[in-house]
């Protein structure tokens, strides 16, 4: 999307200009485009978004392109191009390469812009190392380990989505201002779904990569499972994902006795997830325990309660930090104990009132403390602080 002169001018002389420089993200990345950046606009900034993962956009004030297999070099020089018409007093990064591409940027063009960097994601992950011999691992780690803390150098502020992945900024940037902004939903963005259910089909919901990593694995074996060993009831497992069952997986679902359907649904644009997943009675992520996923805190884990259904997780010390009344509103547990999720399920089946209890409570939590109206202001207020 190109501004008309007219659009520019009235930017640049916009002291609340403000832009999202999106490396690693889609420019309607939920987090920006509906949290972020519409808090902005409805405080009457001029918000514009950057995304280097896509050609094309059909939202307003979004600028584009695909940085596939395009040297770094010229990333860097096309995102300094549109820096410089528009001429942001903020810009906001979504990780270490985006900081860099801006220092560069404010080098050449606007030395008095303010940068701040978005910490949502580890840098390096381990998604960042796959398919490398033992070397290259180390030299690639080594490498994106010393461009994360670069970009800690650069930066004029931090914006922190969880704890455990802002531990090394706050230790080793200590006199930089920063604001903590988890990831809740807008609940005006949420339906909440039927207040009575019908029991006589258990409608379970599984939301993700069809990845072992990911534990749709575990899941298939715990709602097999479970439908094997509550064979007067019915159970429908609905699966939103884009990606297809390799073979062991196929084998698994066939293995699936009469009692249980499955259902696959692809992705949805955001408001139209957040409608659709209403319509289920309880919430399955089962991923595996490994060291990086102990230490992060689900996105999706908000949306879901804010459904005011129980949600069935893996025992992340990530969810027990940061939500404590997790086991009020649900469960968490061994995401191998298939055993486990049977007899939670069995409970809810036996004691409906433990189910409403527990979808109480997380409409409760949701409504008072996990929703975006109650951290908006201290973005604000971070920001306000930052434009002047």
């Amino acid at each position: 999307m190109k501004l008309q002169n007219k659009d520019l001018k009235q930017k640049m002389n916009n002291k609340n200009n403000i832009s999202f420089l999106q490396v690693a993200h889609f420019p309607n990345d939920d987090r920006v485009w509906f949290h972020q950046a519409d808090t902005l606009m409805n405080k009457g900034y001029d918000v514009s978004v950057i995304s280097t993962r896509t050609n094309h956009s059909d939202l307003e004030s979004v600028f584009c392109f695909d940085d596939t297999r395009m040297p770094k070099k010229l990333v860097s020089q096309k995102v300094s191009d549109i820096l410089a018409n528009i001429k942001p007093n903020i810009i906001i990064c979504d990780n270490p390469l985006a900081v860099y591409f801006v220092s560069k940027y404010r080098k050449k063009h606007q030395k008095d812009v303010k940068v701040i960097i978005d910490i949502t994601e580890w840098y390096p992950s381990k998604k960042n190392l796959v398919n490398l011999n033992f070397l290259s691992r180390i030299v690639k780690k080594t490498i994106l380990h010393c461009m994360n803390i670069y970009s800690g150098f650069i930066v004029d502020g931090f914006i922190f989505g969880e704890y455990h992945k802002a531990k090394m900024f706050k230790r080793f940037f200590k006199r930089k201002p920063f604001v903590d902004l988890p990831y809740y939903p807008d609940l005006k963005y949420i339906d909440k779904g039927k207040t009575k259910l019908d029991f006589s089909t258990w409608k379970v919901l599984y939301s993700g990569s069809l990845t072992n990593e990911k534990g749709f694995d575990n899941v298939i074996k715990a709602m097999q499972n479970c439908a094997n060993e509550n064979q007067c009831y019915n159970f429908e497992l609905n699966i939103i994902s884009n990606d297809i069952p390799d073979e062991n997986q196929k084998s698994e679902i066939e293995k699936m006795p009469n009692n249980i359907v499955l259902k696959f649904h692809k992705f949805l644009p955001f408001k139209e997830f957040c409608k659709k997943i209403a319509n289920y009675d309880l919430f399955f992520d089962l991923r595996i325990k490994d060291k990086e996923n102990n230490k992060c805190l689900p996105i999706k884990l908000f949306y879901y309660i804010a459904c005011g259904r129980p949600v069935i997780f893996s025992n992340l010390d990530a969810i027990s930090l940061q939500v404590p009344e997790i086991n009020e509103m649900g469960n968490l547990i061994n995401p191998n104990d298939y055993e486990k999720v049977s007899k939670i399920i069995a409970d809810y089946i036996a004691d409906n009132d433990k189910y409403y209890k527990h979808s109480a409570a997380a409409m409760q939590y949701s409504v008072e403390k996990y929703n975006w109206s109650n951290i908006s202001d201290n973005f604000l207020n971070f920001i306000e602080n930052e434009c002047h």
